[in-house]
């Protein structure tokens, strides 16, 4: 039996050249498509932590709009507002999350399109509003009627990369923690009247009414 005819030799260096060709493009090309991936896992991550940051961001505006048994809302209460908020947060942690809450108040004049802060209410790692006009706030659509008393609750935490960090870190050169930030404004829903104002306003611990 004869032999199988031999490939020419100039055929097989260039077969042989040619997979060295795909082998060194597969190896340019694998860290793009491993990029893409990474990023797209990281984007969804990102995008369900802001959308429970949001989330959040209702739950403590809705619950603290519901006032408490006493005229001003106990400390106690507002801890455990906020304790039952972080839940929502869950898979992510909230360890390190913050939160404002404010009693906002709209001038009686109507005039002013930034509220007043009456009262505010923070965790220990953020920083209460300090009381006063909101110089940083526009009054949104819908609450902007004169005396129109509301709840404006702020929420931001910490975001740092599951899989991408490195590769974020490659392509942008930040550092692989962003900030996640959402804010809430709210009708008040139980509250009491003061100052003869027809709206009902929360007030927040050792805070006071508005007197507008």
């Amino acid at each position: 039996m004869s032999s199988p005819p031999r490939l020419p030799h100039s055929f097989g260096a260039f077969a042989r050249a040619d997979a060295g060709a795909s082998a060194i493009e597969f190896a340019l090309v694998l860290p793009i498509m491993l990029a893409i991936l990474v990023g797209c896992l990281e984007f969804g991550r990102a995008l369900d932590n802001q959308r429970k940051v949001e989330s959040l961001a209702r739950t403590i505006a809705d619950l603290t709009s519901q006032g408490d048994t006493t005229d001003v809302i106990r400390s106690a209460t507002m801890a455990d507002i906020v304790a039952s908020g972080k839940l929502v947060l869950g898979p992510f942690n909230g360890t390190a999350v913050k939160i404002v809450v404010s009693a906002l108040a709209v001038d009686l004049a109507g005039t002013v399109t930034k509220p007043r802060v009456c009262s505010s209410y923070a965790t220990a790692n953020a920083s209460a509003r300090s009381l006063g006009l909101a110089g940083d706030v526009t009054i949104p659509t819908g609450f902007n009627t004169p005396g129109m008393r509301y709840v404006f609750a702020e929420i931001s935490m910490p975001y740092t990369p599951l899989f991408g960090s490195e590769v974020v870190r490659f392509f942008t050169g930040a550092n692989n923690v962003f900030s996640l930030s959402s804010s809430m404004p709210w009708p008040v829903r139980v509250g009491k009247s003061y100052n003869e104002n027809p709206y009902n306003e929360v007030i927040m611990p050792g805070g006071r009414a508005c007197y507008l």
